[in-house]
């Protein structure tokens, strides 16, 4: 069967899955279908089961409520007109009443929620027995102790009313018996008048009793002919303790509202309330602060009906229920109860329920997956390797065990085609995990001579385009393969045209290697994707059935296909290295040429830096043994010291150049200097008016030399502060003070050919009336820059500071006063200044962060961003300590100290010798600025000399005791936090 016959084209229409998936998905949507259908209905069936269970529950609540306020009303009421009966309406003094105490006593210990009972008379005389029972608040009676009922009575006499209050025990003993002052008139009170105005028995709207300060109702019994009015009082309070055991379920809230919307009866309604003051419970439902039943009472539902509706995200069932247990009341039960308590249960169940059907189908999806795999595996590997037939049989793969007889035809056929991809295969990988040019293409012509069987082969890669001139890189001989030699790399000069001739025998040149007398030769150009000429590969077969015809050079070139794009890769990523490298040393050599003070810091630091990794590198001995650098870790390093300071491209010139303290732009020293020359001309004018007015000669002249040597002096003092940097005393600053302090007579506007900026900095401050007197040297605020909305986040605690810089950021962005600059104690920077130059290390971190690094680069910006860091954590931007300091981190940071104390170039300090610097550098490792184990090796290894030789005057390289310097740092440990792999 031929190659061609097993080319079927595929014509994709809709998904196309492979069964080993197709059957678990079939299975696992009918199970979710059937699972997702179950759950739906049971859900339904549940919610409705437990909406009705509730709603019944509902409905018998409000039946017991209804029941609860009958049976409170009903014997009430019987006793009402039982009493309405008894002597005591007809009693027409004190001692009768209390005659009639027994009685009452028993009323009130048969009736659970009556609290008083008491008796209203036509000429305003009131007679009431009250049960003291808890939670009232009786004010200043202060009942005594085992006191059980209460008498009030008031009686007139002479329009006069006298009130008294009698204490009595349980068995009706008197315990005492005080005289009150009141104002109480029962015929005021709504249950008299009520009852007069009504039938023969009434019942008010719940009210704030008088005497207690609690919330209920009172019923009356009287009649129109202004007889004695009986009434008895319900308290409410008591019926809110009983409505607690009723809630439907643990977290339903409900309450008794009136025809008004006030809340009769809630359970958590408590405690009294008292009418000189205290809260009242007579209230709106707004007020319990319970939004469900707020939520419910402001819908116009349908009484019975239960609705359901959201509070806060959650949902609440909720029902409105009349009572009729109070006649000539209108009273609502309304009842909320959320939806977690009806359907949490079930919910929690349909949860469960979904994680079973959830096991079962992960098992279904498993057993439907190895009963797919079984069979489409061999299908799928079959059908991927029958889209693939070639020619070429180079190896028998072994069979697949199926048990289907087709699928058993199908592989005996594509079997003889597999080893071809295979090897087609391992030359991919070849090719994906080398990444050394050399080795790729020796590989990669390994597997073709082996693959296509020749005798032979070569690869030439053009080296001079323009000539044709081709270099040997590789060849390959199927008797050598294994310990192969290295390739030569003569030169050889071959004419690349559109089409090469094939080469016969006679004649062949040497270039292509040895070629036996039956063998023939196939030369390929080697091209890329723009047709560019790559190289030449030549392959050495036999002349046999197999090597004969068109398929096997056409099979020839598409393989050589990937040799191309091998070559062609790895060049450009050759290419794309060199161009990286040539961009940051590009960059580095224009930060050197900002400025003529630090040209060649950037080239210089990378030369030292990598002249001591790579002898660490080589040591076998010693603390460095260990330590190995990759290629790409070495790259990265390399690339790292070239853009340690790319950050200083923001950073301004004149802040890096700065020479003198009073330096900006220009020395602002002439300027100090023109303000002693009019200091000069106003004392020689003074003298000359002092002649003119007529004084001595002779003094007049001494005090002007007096004068002018003053002033001399102090131009001198203050030029010499100006270039004083190696540390000003505390009384050389109380001088320039005094200096400061003397005035000079300005007579021209300084706002007159300003910037724009300038100008709109100087409009905010107050503007001097000419002439005017101003300080000789003067801190002024148009001196100083806010940082404004550029307020750089580099301090801890800034939300805005997400690389975790920990700098200490001074009060303003600038600061070019003169006293604040000449006062400068060492060096020429102020705070502001310094904080500017040490924030390059900042940019240099955030600008190499933005770049798209590769992999193997990742560590570039934090390698380059921290050579400033100390071994004590002190350093800067994040005062990283020593155990977060690799090797390279420490290498970079003594290769920067090292080239800054010995370049020649520094316009604040004068060039340093080696033994100076080294001494000042073991100084710097004692103090843990430096690490002391690499700035020792550093030190024994010699390489400052070899750096010095190259790169520093001959005047600097002078004797270095290394004994002496290695004396100092005796003292110093070894930091346990560092460690030597790269």
């Amino acid at each position: 069967m031929q190659a061609d016959d097993m080319r079927f084209p595929v014509r994709r229409r809709g998904w196309i899955l492979p069964l080993q998936l197709l059957i678990p998905i079939v299975v696992v949507c009918a199970m979710a279908s059937l699972g997702g259908l179950l759950m739906s209905q049971g859900w339904q069936i549940a919610r409705g089961l437990m909406l009705t269970s509730a709603s019944d529950a509902i409905d018998t609540m409000g039946v017991l409520i209804n029941e609860k306020l009958g049976r409170v009303v009903a014997p009430a009421s019987a006793t009402l007109r039982h009493l309405a009966q008894d002597p005591l309406a007809g009693a027409q003094s004190l001692p009768q009443r209390l005659e009639r105490l027994p009685v009452l006593v028993g009323a009130l210990r048969h009736l659970r929620f009556v609290s008083a009972i008491y008796a209203g008379y036509p000429d305003g005389e009131f007679f009431l027995v009250r049960s003291l029972g808890e939670g009232v608040d009786w004010g200043g009676a202060n009942p005594p102790p085992g006191a059980a009922f209460l008498v009030q009575s008031i009686q007139r006499e002479d329009g006069r009313s006298l009130g008294e209050w009698r204490f009595y025990d349980d068995g009706l003993r008197l315990l005492r018996q005080d005289r009150v002052e009141t104002a109480f008139d029962p015929r005021e009170r709504p249950w008299f008048r009520n009852a007069q105005a009504g039938g023969p028995q009434s019942m008010t709207r719940p009210y704030v009793f008088y005497t207690t300060g609690q919330t209920g109702i009172t019923m009356s019994l009287g009649d129109r002919s202004g007889g004695p009015i009986i009434g008895l009082d319900i308290a409410l309070f008591d019926l809110n303790a009983e409505l607690r055991g009723l809630r439907p379920t643990p977290h339903a809230e409900f309450a008794v509202l009136d025809g008004d919307g006030m809340v009769l009866a809630h359970p958590e309604i408590g405690g009294a309330a008292r009418p000189d003051g205290g809260h009242t419970a007579i209230q709106p439902l707004s007020t319990l602060h319970v939004a469900p039943l707020t939520s419910l009472a402001a819908m116009s539902a349908e009484a019975g009906r239960t609705v359901a509706y959201s509070v806060g995200g959650e949902t609440w069932f909720g029902t409105r229920i009349p009572l009729d247990a109070l006649p000539g009341h209108e009273l609502t039960l309304l009842v909320a109860t959320p939806e977690d308590d009806l359907l949490g249960q079930v919910r929690r169940g349909l949860a469960r329920q979904l994680w079973l059907t959830l096991a079962l189908t992960g098992a279904l999806l498993l057993l439907g997956w190895l009963a797919g795999r079984r069979l489409g595996l061999t299908l799928t590997r079959l059908t991927q390797q029958a889209q693939q037939l070639m020619r070429f049989d180079f190896r028998q793969l072994p069979s697949t065990g199926g048990v289907v007889r087709e699928i058993r035809v199908l592989e005996a056929v594509v079997r003889s085609v597999c080893v071809t991809i295979q090897n087609f295969l391992n030359t991919t990988e070849a090719i994906r995990a080398e990444a050394e040019l050399e080795r790729i293409l020796q590989m990669v012509l390994d597997r073709m001579v082996e693959t296509m069987g020749c005798d032979f082969g070569a690869v030439y890669l053009v080296e001079e385009e323009e000539t044709a001139q081709l270099r040997l890189a590789s060849i390959a001989d199927p008797d050598t393969v294994s310990g192969r030699a290295q390739p030569s790399l003569e030169r050889v000069k071959y004419g690349l045209a559109e089409r090469l001739p094939m080469p016969s025998p006679e004649g062949q040149p040497p270039v292509f290697g040895r070629l036996a007398p039956d063998a023939s030769q196939l030369a390929i150009i080697l091209r890329d994707r723009m047709q560019s000429p790559l190289g030449l590969l030549v392959l050495n077969h036999p002349n046999d059935e197999f090597h004969a015809g068109d398929e096997f050079r056409a099979f020839a070139e598409k393989l050589s296909g990937a040799l191309a794009i091998a070559i062609e890769t790895r060049r450009l990523i050759d290419a794309q290295a060199a161009l990286l490298d040539s961009i940051a040393r590009v960059l580095a050599h224009a930060i050197d040429a900002k400025s003529p003070y630090t040209a060649g810091h950037c080239e210089r630091v990378p030369q030292i830096a990598t002249m001591i990794v790579d002898r660490m590198t080589e040591e076998t001995n010693g603390p460095y043994s260990g330590f190995r650098l990759t290629r790409e870790e070495r790259h990265a390093f390399q690339m790292a010291a070239w853009l340690h300071d790319c950050g200083k491209i923001t950073t301004p010139e004149h802040v890096i150049d700065k020479a003198t303290k009073l330096e900006t732009v220009t020395n602002r020293i002439h300027e100090i200097r023109t303000r002693f020359e009019i200091l000069w001309r106003d004392v020689e004018i003074e003298h000359l008016r002092r002649l003119l007015a007529g004084e001595d000669a002779v003094l007049s002249e001494a005090r002007l030399l007096a004068e002018r040597q003053r002033l001399r002096e102090e131009f001198t003092f203050v030029a010499h502060c100006n270039t004083d940097v190696d540390g000003m005393p505390e009384d050389a600053v109380g001088r320039l003070r005094q200096i400061a302090a003397q005035s000079w007579m300005r007579h021209f506007d300084d706002r007159l050919g300003l910037s724009r900026e300038e100008a709109r900095r100087l409009a905010e401050l107050p503007h001097a009336v000419l002439p005017t007197l101003e300080p000789l040297l003067a801190d002024r605020p148009e001196h100083v820059a806010l940082w404004g909305d550029r307020r750089p986040p580099v301090e801890r605690d800034d939300p805005g500071n997400v690389c975790g810089f920990d700098m200490a950021l001074p009060e303003h962005q600038a600061n070019k006063g003169e006293l604040h600059n000449l006062s400068v104690r060492h060096g020429t920077l102020t705070e502001e200044e310094r904080f500017t130059v040490n924030n390059h290390i900042v940019q240099t971190y955030l600008m190499l962060r933005r770049l798209p690094w590769p992999a193997h680069l990742r560590q570039v910006p934090e390698i380059a961003a921290t050579h400033h860091e100390r071994m004590d954590g002190l350093g800067y931007p994040r005062r990283l300590g020593a155990g977060q300091l690799s090797v390279l981190d420490r290498v970079m940071a003594l290769a920067d100290v090292f080239e800054a104390l010995t370049a020649p170039d520094r316009p604040y300090k004068p060039a340093r010798t080696l033994s100076e610097s080294l001494g000042m550098m073991a100084v710097m490792s004692s103090e843990r600025h430096l690490d002391v184990q690499v700035f020792r090796y550093f030190l024994h290894s010699g390489l400052w000399r070899t750096y010095a030789e190259s790169f520093l005057r001959a005047a600097q390289i002078d004797s270095v005791d290394v004994t002496a310097l290695e004396a100092q740092l005796a003292g110093s440990v070894r930091d346990p936090a560092i460690s030597t792999s790269g």
